[in-house]
């Protein structure tokens, strides 16, 4: 069993029964939320383990104990389903794609295009999880791509193993700009949102959550899983800025 040493918990490890939600970086505030909301028999603890979808979907697929696997994309989602692992998913809510500005960034910016973006980086670094695997670095190389500004910033890029650690660079003024998803700009006080990037300009950002094979007959595993789609559970994510799908 895994210890609950090295491990972002968000209840005491002291259940009988205990049941893990592997979810995404980008999610983390939302779902200490949820779990805190949720309602718990005496003798079941819920708990998150957080980290980037790419990350968590390998960790599933080498028998990681989760229970729920809420996924930042659709595909790392799919390539889970695809081998049986997943008992049932479904759409959890959507986000968008956002530029960031550090508030240690004088500069009075105004962007709303592309060429903006390239006008005020400048000679400095781009934060955006990493672009080959992770869901939101996934998205902005998408976007950047359908901006036409993807040869001019490729090699400006300051990536990072997943959304959250962009966002840090931001937050510490290591870099000016950053590309993150709305509900990352909104929780930190330390960013301004600068644009919310057209999202004809990517994939929409959709948040599908499954439950895993071995728990589809754990009444308080299939519990949690309607929770994050019922009227509360919504509710609570529409606090963070996630949006109903």
């Amino acid at each position: 069993m895994l210890s609950c040493l090295g491990l972002l918990l968000s209840s005491v490890c002291s259940a009988d029964t205990k049941l893990y939600i592997y979810a995404a970086a980008s999610t983390r505030n939302a779902v200490d939320a949820l779990i805190k909301q949720f309602p718990i028999q005496k003798n079941v603890q819920v708990a998150a383990v957080y980290g980037a979808t790419s990350a968590l979907a390998r960790q599933i697929i080498d028998g990681a104990p989760a229970a729920l696997f809420l996924s930042a994309n659709k595909a790392w989602m799919k390539e889970i389903v695809n081998m049986g692992l997943i008992a049932r998913h479904k759409t959890a809510f959507s986000n968008r794609l956002v530029v960031i500005s550090s508030k240690d960034f004088s500069v009075d910016l105004k962007i709303s295009s592309g060429d903006d973006i390239i006008r005020a980086l400048q000679d400095e670094r781009l934060a955006v999880a990493e672009v080959s695997a992770v869901p939101a670095g996934i998205y902005s190389q998408q976007a950047m791509k359908t901006l036409n500004i993807w040869p001019l910033i490729r090699d400006k890029l300051a990536q990072s193993a997943n959304v959250r650690a962009a966002l840090a660079l931001v937050e510490r003024g290591e870099t000016p700009l950053g590309f993150v998803y709305q509900t990352d700009a909104r929780a930190s006080p330390y960013v301004h949102l600068e644009w919310k990037i057209p999202e004809h300009t990517h994939d929409r950002i959709l948040y599908p959550i499954g439950l895993h094979k071995n728990f589809e007959n754990n009444p308080e595993a299939k519990q949690l899983f309607s929770f994050f789609s019922s009227p509360k559970g919504q509710k609570i994510f529409s606090q963070f800025g996630f949006e109903s799908d």
